[in-house]
């Protein structure tokens, strides 16, 4: 069943969380004091009224824990949170994120190829893991040979096994030395930074004042190490949930090789059905009235993401997997991530990913009992997830590889029996 990845509720929470909608959209948890919030039409206030909700936490939280564990913490305010997300934004515009799907195809074509020719290929440790840590490292300006030191790092402070095809044995680390190792890395990134002029990312956040200042070292690293540690998550999650949703629901399969123009809504439907994120959470900036509930200010407010995706007034038929649905969640977007599931690098590189996996092989059948996964900060991430596989003959006579940007997409009209 698609539930073993992604924010999909069991039989009984669906129910449960169905009666909620009806009777208590919006509740005090008991144990924490946290206000949950059930339905749709209030999760899009509380995602989107900024005047009233505001994403800001504190670095030691679950994800940028890991990297600086032992240390002061260094608050990432509300500002600060704000100004990482405009300057990725306004430095990704339609235009930026089609010419970087160039880019994304080549670093999925290396991935790929490493395995090529093999029958069973692991999505997790092959593609979907070292794909979007690649991708951000080199928007962050991390030069080439510096990659796989990266990838090393994040993968040892995220818990996932060590990758033999990506990363060499003998440099396979704890997360105690991947925590010093990267942290040292990252101070010497933005102090290089600091002397020399650059265009990248990295650059971009160290020039925007916050607040009337520029981040200090303690900050930028703090910032950079969550774009690390989180910005991959969510596009790994996602990547693998449609995966398992194609596999789960062959005919839609079949419908989207023969006509990859659907992948984009079938992207769509995965963060609605299947949402990477299982709870969203905000704290009030100021006293809110919230489904007859009066939220104070500074109380914390959490999204519950496998409910609000499934709410029958905003979805017809919510239970049902549909590639052709018309009403699509506008909450995608609304998670706070700068790479969440719903920015346009994490579609760009979920859709290349998807078009360069149904172009190679013919058949892609996932093997469920030994899928494993983890939960990092609410979002469900695979840390093996094998596939069964068979190459196309003779693909190069067939049919032209994807070739990258907006609106790329595989030949269309030729299917493949799975």
């Amino acid at each position: 069943m698609v539930e073993a990845l992604g924010a999909r509720p069991t039989t009984a929470e669906g129910d449960r969380h169905r009666a909620l909608r009806g009777s208590e959209p919006v509740a005090r948890d008991a144990d924490s004091g946290t206000w949950l919030v059930y339905r749709y039409e209030d999760a899009a206030r509380v995602l989107t009224d900024h005047a009233a909700f505001t994403s800001e936490y504190a670095s030691s939280s679950a994800l940028v824990a890991r990297l600086l564990s032992g240390r002061d913490p260094v608050v990432i305010t509300s500002a600060m949170h704000r100004e990482l997300r405009r300057t990725v934004s306004r430095r990704f515009t339609p235009g930026v994120v089609a010419a970087l799907g160039s880019r994304v195809l080549t670093l999925t074509t290396e991935l790929l190829d490493r395995v090529a020719g093999d029958e069973r290929i692991d999505l997790a440790t092959d593609l979907a893991f070292p794909l979007p840590v690649r991708v951000i490292a080199e928007l962050l300006g991390v030069p080439q040979q510096d990659l796989d030191s990266v990838l090393l790092w994040v993968d040892a402070l995220c818990g996932n096994p060590p990758q033999p095809s990506v990363v060499p044995a003998q440099r396979r680390v704890s997360a105690c030395d991947a925590r010093s190792e990267l942290l040292a890395y990252l101070y010497a990134h933005v102090a290089s930074y600091r002397r020399a002029t650059h265009a990248d990312l990295t650059a971009e956040f160290l020039g925007t004042e916050i607040d009337g200042q520029l981040p200090d070292d303690d900050q930028a690293v703090a910032l950079l190490g969550l774009l690390l540690l989180s910005g991959h998550l969510t596009t790994t999650s996602l990547l693998a949930s449609v995966v398992l949703c194609l596999d789960e629901f062959g005919e839609v399969g079949e419908e989207v090789r023969a006509r990859p123009d659907l992948l984009a809504p079938t992207i769509e439907e995965v963060l609605r059905y299947s949402p990477p994120v299982s709870r969203v959470t905000r704290r009030a900036k100021l006293d809110v009235d919230l489904s007859g509930r009066r939220i104070a200010a500074g109380e914390q407010v959490a999204v519950v993401m496998d409910s609000v995706t499934q709410d029958e007034h905003r979805f017809p038929a919510p239970e049902r997997f549909d590639i052709h649905r018309r009403t699509t969640s506008r909450l995608s977007t609304g998670y706070g991530l700068p790479f969440g599931p719903g920015s346009p690098v994490a579609r760009l590189q979920t859709r290349m990913a998807l078009e360069l996996l149904l172009w190679r092989y013919c058949e892609i059948s996932v093997d469920r009992d030994a899928l494993r996964s983890q939960v990092i900060g609410w979002i469900t991430v695979p840390t093996s997830m094998p596939l069964w596989v068979r190459s196309k003959r003779a693909v190069h006579n067939a049919e032209v590889p994807p070739q990258g940007g907006q609106g790329s997409h595989l030949s269309r009209g030729r299917r493949h029996s799975r």
